[in-house]
């Protein structure tokens, strides 16, 4: 039977803590934040569909995310989605996006 007694409990969860974080995004795979800022340089720069194919893979890996869909909204209306940017201003408005929510209500439109 192995004593435990002498092993140091905070290096080992150090030690756990550390290879875990480590492992959360492997080098190489973006995340939705990525993508998210990805698509405001496009965005920035003028690449409006550049920009909305970015901030379509960051909603699908952070669906929940307001500021995804309000870029989004803000992109499709500068190619003249105008439908598109409406839908999304919507979703970003019910996720919490205080912006939408001001922009749909001058607009005319709920959410």
């Amino acid at each position: 039977m192995t004593d435990h007694k002498n092993t140091p409990i905070p290096f080992i969860l150090l030690l756990l803590s550390l290879l875990l974080s480590a492992a959360d995004v492997p080098e190489g795979v973006k995340t939705a934040d990525d993508y998210y800022w990805s698509g405001k340089e496009k965005y920035h720069s003028g690449d409006f569909r550049g920009a909305i194919e970015d901030y379509d893979k960051a909603s699908a890996l952070a669906p929940g995310t307001a500021k995804i869909f309000g870029s989004r909204a803000a992109a499709k209306r500068k190619i003249g989605d105008k439908e598109g940017a409406i839908a999304d201003a919507r979703t970003a408005a019910r996720l919490g996006d205080k912006d939408a929510r001001r922009i749909l209500r001058i607009l005319g439109y709920d959410w």
